[in-house]
């Protein structure tokens, strides 16, 4: 389901060892092909950052913005302890569906939820949730600067915040796509994330660029 595979000999040694699918995550993968769910997620490289970060920080709640298939959640939810809980957000009815299906199938339902609607009308119901020890926004791009301002009002001290695809497929600083309503919003929440004062930030440059920041 991931475009991201056009890789070096180099990057596709790093996968090999370091990242590659087990059966469950690559059957998950090849039944989103098979049920047309858009080829855009993360790739196995981000797929373990993100276990990594949920493991160094110990987070046991992580908020997911943007499900698709149910593959980065998937790994975000391995990561957490057994009493550890994945809220994803996702807009389609369809995708949803099909997440729920995989994760129940690698053993997760225990530990995640998703909640189908636009992210904007279900953000606010989640004040008891939180904070949250990790948030990923993975969805649609013009609207993560509203996500950013979610996701620091459901933070504290040592939270995760990332944005995914900041690069936008290297057009975001490109002078001749700065009126697309996407690159204007990844723009924004780019900028933002790198000026609060509130976040230590920076932009770890797997495949399209993952926007880092923590809470102070």
């Amino acid at each position: 389901m991931s475009v991201l595979n056009n890789l070096s000999h180099y990057d596709q040694f790093l996968r090999n060892t370091f990242h590659a699918d087990d059966a469950g995550l690559e059957r998950l993968q090849a039944e989103a092909k098979q049920e047309g769910l858009p080829p855009i997620s993360i790739g196995p490289e981000q797929g373990k950052f993100l276990q990594l970060l949920i493991q160094l920080n110990g987070a046991t709640k992580v908020l997911e913005i943007g499900a698709l298939g149910g593959y980065s959640g998937a790994w975000m939810a391995r990561a957490l302890p057994s009493e550890g809980k994945l809220i994803s957000l996702e807009l389609e009815e369809k995708h949803a569906l099909f997440t729920r299906r995989q994760w129940a199938a690698l053993g997760l339902a225990d530990k995640t939820e998703i909640r189908v609607g636009p992210a904007l009308d279900s953000l606010p119901g989640l004040a008891d949730e939180a904070p949250f020890d990790l948030i990923f926004i993975d969805a649609d791009k013009n609207n993560y600067p509203a996500y950013l301002e979610w996701a620091l009002r459901y933070s504290k001290s040592g939270t995760v915040i990332l944005g995914d695809n900041v690069s936008m497929g290297g057009r975001l600083a490109d002078p001749e796509h700065q009126e697309n309503p996407g690159i204007r919003g990844m723009r924004q929440f780019a900028e933002e994330m790198a000026a609060n004062p509130r976040l230590v930030s920076t932009v770890v440059p797997y495949a399209d660029g993952i926007a880092v920041g923590v809470v102070k």
